[in-house]
């Protein structure tokens, strides 16, 4: 009967642990700002087709120049990340866009805004990026309690085995 009592006590802890541990952190990218402060701070800003894609980086072929260094024919490389949810940009295999850039980088918020064929008639996208995280402890902290009252767990069945070995009831 203790036996019974003590293994709910300890599967009640692990689902404690369970229940009350903090989720993981969350990240996610939020735009503020004008297409003037996305021009402001972009050490580069360029028109052109997009000639390669990959999962972290972009090729445009230059079209013209705005501001910094590319020339003219020239194809650019930048670094980007995957998808919006990460503050890059889905940028699609043939299109033309104005791209600022910083760092040899850019995203969702750094100001792209796709261009329709030769015109500059734009689509603006999100402006400038933010990363916020939200509260949450560390996946080990899981692993910890789960570890913790495993051990609480085995324990009292020792101890439970110990005392019937005794003859206490």
């Amino acid at each position: 009967m203790r036996l019974r009592a003590l293994l709910v006590v300890a599967l009640a802890a692990l689902g404690l642990v369970v229940v009350m541990s903090p989720p993981e952190p969350a990240w996610a990218c939020s735009c503020v700002g004008s297409t003037t402060e996305q021009d402001d701070s972009a050490d580069s800003i360029v028109v052109g087709t997009v000639s390669q894609v990959t999962d972290r980086a972009i090729r445009l072929t230059v079209e013209s120049v705005e501001k910094g260094g590319a020339q003219v024919g020239n194809s650019l490389a930048l670094r980007v990340s995957p998808g919006e949810a990460a503050c890059g940009y889905d940028f699609r295999l043939g299109t033309r866009y104005r791209v600022n850039s910083s760092g040899g980088a850019t995203g969702l918020c750094a100001g792209i805004r796709e261009l329709a064929g030769p015109a500059s008639a734009t689509v603006p996208s999100a402006t400038s990026a933010q990363r916020t995280r939200a509260a949450g402890a560390p996946a080990w902290w899981i692993v910890g309690g789960v570890t913790v009252a495993a051990l609480a767990a085995a324990g009292l069945v020792v101890a439970a085995r110990r005392r019937a070995g005794r003859g206490h009831p």
